[in-house]
């Protein structure tokens, strides 16, 4: 840059920091705002398609003191007159469509507003008290058009949007540009988020200005553009958009006798206003508090129950319309108070729903619904409510300190039903990991400290077995860095059952907690250095290993053991893990390519196990946004199951989610096995391990012992389909006030459920020696955002939902009368994913009503999923005979 243009920039921004506004002379503006919703659009432009509002008002500015040193430093005062509301009619005129209409805001008592004006920053602004909060912040959007810097600069602002980032471009001397972003509220509003990053919302939002001065620098013209994004993170092409227009014009300066103010500071001034006023006035910075919304088709929470009754009937878990009927009544229970929601939760009429309404009271996270629900429930009477409770508040998005401290105090008192206090610690521990992702202040650091330390001293002093498995899997569900070498030092001990447990644990810690030590003792459990191990906990420590950077000489030590086929069905889990693996993993491919070129290792014995167990993933869909697939383990022992495992992953940009896992357990069964099976020492037992979006929930145990086997088998007691687990589950969970830059405020709520119903069903034929066992895992997951923008004067919104509903199937059948053979299957019937948007705009105190709707379904078709050579072979032999 030559020195000439250094003087001339120099120039320009004195002359332009010598800019005031001339006492005694009145600015008359035009102003116009609008706002616009619709799904997101590649470019914001109005369209036929969209909903919203327009606001034209003429805006007079006049200074009423100024500093006696400083002409620069104002006090001005803004009254707007005439104001009229446009709305986006259907067959409005173009090019926008807006249509005027009668309102509110047409017989509002305009009072001014008094703004410090400081050399192009605005600080405290005053208005008279008892005025209308809706023009206030009208007011406060104009206001903000007159905070800007004519010079090129990056700096922090807090004006009507918040406190934003803001880059100011000095174009030429009578024009600029400024853009903000990443604003934040500086007044309290309501908040919250959902910690699994794969559960997100998305929201994003930019503001830019452009502004002209005219010959006297002072503002002539300034237009600005925001738009704000919702977006769910896991599917971006569903969501909405806000789109928020400003153009302020000046249209005439003429010389007024103003009312002058007298005052040595800003201060001095404000209180000489409010005494010639004979006015209380109102200090406060530009941002804005968002109006009190009015109802729309408003329904009381017992009335909303009413309507739902039925959908929310037990035989309708795992549909969609169950899932729409929790988001509907989880917003509204958030709004009511503990009565109403007691009144709810006690009334006879709802007992035979009592589990799907504390689903309910449990997602929507608030005092008044955790206190009403306690309050029904008695923690020493029966297994099913208490317990549906604990399950669903251990999902929990946001959980507050008071609700945690008092799950600690429940868990410290304790409770007599053994399967009820294992719910108990789970829960805690689950909030407890909850509560370490949010935002945490020191408060919820310590209660988070205080779980940790209660749980580690309560496995210490565990006296059995079943006491050690119960507080293993409570730091499964805890997530604590500081357990890794805990659930190791389980993982490395003699007892099966708690080592099987640990080892699963630490499966799904992050990555980062595992570092090179606790690798190495994983590594000293595969390859039984000191000790022998359980084919289960050698199967998950090569798993852990595998997927945490695994070296050429662990990928050689592996193969390694393959190679005597002394274990073949653990072998055969290794090698399907790491072809798996592999296929996506291009360091691991690397090392398996690279290796793969001795011939001692690319051999039949190494790579022809020929076992039954498997191991593999598969997609379950595939996205623009995300994928979702799962992978499948299966342990067989003496041709029987063992264990078997089935994980589905939700993946968005870089984050992963363990979405499900359903996994079975057997043992002790060897009597069914046939000549060559090999008692394993256990008594018959067999059960499932459930767990949902990473929190575990108590085994289910079918029986234990072979006499109580032998009556199930007899009796035919799961001859019938059997609910194992039913529920409703909060996913999506985001609330955010967005102050827009006109002054009025965009809500942006984003809800998202998922109903579940997984049941089962054997049968076991003693005379023909077979079996047929049936799981189900029916699931319908709903949707909904909402963009919506409230004032006395004018409301509008558009609501989005996606739905679908789907079921895998998990068949297996046995033959044992001659060679032990068994099939697997597995199969996801038809399905459909169904689109909604509702589009609407209400002017209050009159009948003007606008509703737009469109309804889009996108078919998805079923399959069979493979699941490995040997399998196939199995069932075309038992079923092609």
């Amino acid at each position: 840059m030559d020195r000439a243009t250094n003087v001339l920039l120099v120039f320009l921004t004195f002359f332009a920091y010598t800019r005031q506004f001339e006492v005694g002379t009145l600015y008359v503006y035009e102003y116009e705002t609008s706002v616009l919703l619709n799904e997101p659009q590649p470019l914001p432009v109005s369209t036929a398609k969209d909903v919203g509002f327009k606001v034209e008002l003429t805006a007079e500015v006049t200074p009423v003191w100024q500093h006696p040193t400083n002409n620069n430093e104002q006090i001005l005062q803004l009254t707007v007159v005439t104001p009229k509301l446009s709305v986006k009619a259907r067959q409005g005129p173009s090019p926008q469509g807006f249509v005027h209409k009668s309102s509110r805001v047409e017989s509002f008592a305009l009072q001014p507003l008094f703004v410090h004006w400081n050399n192009g920053e605005i600080g405290d602004v005053y208005h008279i008290e008892g005025g209308e909060l809706s023009v206030i912040n009208v007011m406060k959007g104009i206001a903000s058009l007159f905070q800007y810097q004519v010079k090129t600069i990056k700096q922090t602002e807090v004006d009507v949007s918040g406190k934003c980032e803001v880059t100011y471009k000095l174009v030429d001397s009578s024009h600029i540009t400024k853009l903000k972003q990443n604003c934040q509220n500086v007044v309290s509003v309501p908040y919250f988020n959902q910690t699994n990053k794969v559960l997100d919302a998305e929201v994003s939002g930019q503001a830019t200005t452009t502004y002209v001065l005219n010959a006297d620098k002072i503002l002539q013209k300034a237009t600005s553009m925001e738009t704000h994004f919702l977006r769910v993170k896991a599917r971006k092409q569903t969501g909405a958009e806000v789109i928020s227009r400003q153009v302020l014009q000046l249209k005439e300066n003429r010389k007024v006798a103003t009312k002058k103010y007298t005052g040595k500071v800003a201060a001095e001034a404000v209180k000489s206003i409010g005494t010639q006023l004979r006015k209380t006035l109102v200090t406060e910075q530009l941002a804005t508090s968002p109006d009190a919304k009015e109802c729309i088709t408003c329904k009381s929470l017992k009335d909303l129950v009413v309507n739902f009754h039925n959908t929310l009937s037990p035989k309708n878990q795992g549909t969609q319309g169950a899932a729409i009927a929790f988001t509907r009544l989880l917003r509204k229970m958030r709004e009511s108070d503990l009565e109403t929601i007691k009144a709810v939760l006690k009334d006879k009429k709802n007992a035979k729903i009592l589990p799907q309404l504390l689903d309910i009271a449990a997602a929507a996270q608030t005092l008044p619904a955790h206190r009403a629900a306690m309050s029904t429930l008695k923690f020493n009477g029966s297994l099913e409510l208490p317990e549906r409770y604990l399950i669903s508040l251990s999902l929990a998005t946001h959980p507050s300190g008071p609700i945690v401290k008092d799950v600690i105090n429940l868990f410290k008192k304790g409770v007599q039903n053994e399967k009820l206090s294992e719910t108990l610690v789970l829960t805690l521990s689950s909030l407890a990991h909850t509560m370490s992702n949010m935002q945490t202040n020191a408060s919820a650091t310590r209660i988070v400290s205080v779980v940790k330390k209660l749980l580690v001293e309560r496995l210490q002093n565990c006296e059995t077995e079943d006491c050690q498995l119960m507080y293993i899997r409570s730091l499964k569900n805890l997530q604590a860095k500081d357990s890794v070498d805990i659930l190791l030092g389980f993982a490395e001990g003699e007892a099966r059952k708690p080592a099987i447990a640990a080892t699963r644990a630490l499966q799904i810690m992050p990555s980062n907690y595992l570092n090179s030590e606790a690798l190495k003792r994983l590594e000293r459990i595969f390859l039984e250095l000191g000790r022998q191990h359980d084919s289960s906990v050698r199967a998950m420590a090569a798993d852990i290993l595998l997927q945490n950077k695994p070296t050429e000489e662990f990928v050689k030590s592996l193969l390694d053991v393959m190679s005597s086929q002394s274990a073949r069905e653990l072998n055969t889990v290794l090698l399907g893990r790491l072809w798996d693996l592999a296929s996506s993993n291009d360091n691991l491919q690397k090392i398996l390519h690279k290796i793969l070129k001795d011939a001692k290792y690319a051999n039949y014995n190494v790579l022809g196990q020929g076992g039954l167990s498997s191991a593999f993933s598969r997609p379950l869909s595939q996205d623009k946004s995300a994928n979702s697939s799962f992978s499948n383990i299966l342990e067989i022992q003496s041709g029987l199951l063992k264990r078997s495992t089935v994980d589905v992953f939700v993946d968005v940009d870089n984050a992963s989610m363990r979405l499900l896992s359903f996994g079975m357990f057997a043992g002790g069964l060897s009597v069914f096995g046939g000549e060559d099976a090999v008692d394993d020492g256990e008594e018959a037992n067999a059960g499932i391990e459930i767990t949902l979006l990473n929190t575990q929930l108590r085994p289910y145990v079918f029986f234990t012992g072979q006499g109580e086997l032998m009556g199930h088998v007899w009796s035919g007691t799961g001859s019938e389909r059997t609910t194992a687990l039913q529920g409703t589950l909060l996913l999506q969970d985001h609330l955010q006030i967005v102050p827009l830059q006109n002054g009025l405020n965009a809500e942006l709520l984003l809800n998202g459920a998922l109903s579940y119903d997984l049941a089962g069903q054997i049968q076991v034929s003693l005379w023909n020696r077979n079996a047929h066992s049936l799981v189900e895992v029916g699931a319908a997951m709903v949707i909904q955002g909402v963009a919506r923008v409230d004032s006395s004067f004018i409301q509008t919104l558009i609501e989005f939902n996606v739905g679908t509903q789907a079921q895998l199937n998990f068949m297996s059948d046995l033959e044992f009368y001659d060679d032990v053979m068994m099939c697997l299957k597995m199969v996801q019937p038809n399905t459909e994913v169904v689109n909604n948007v509702r589009k609407l705009e209400r002017i209050p105190g009159t009948n003007y009503m606008l509703k737009k709707y469109k309804k889009r379904l996108s078919p998805v078709p079923g399959k069979t999923y493979v699941m490995n050579k040997k399998n196939t072979e199995i069932c075309s032999k038992m079923f092609n005979k």
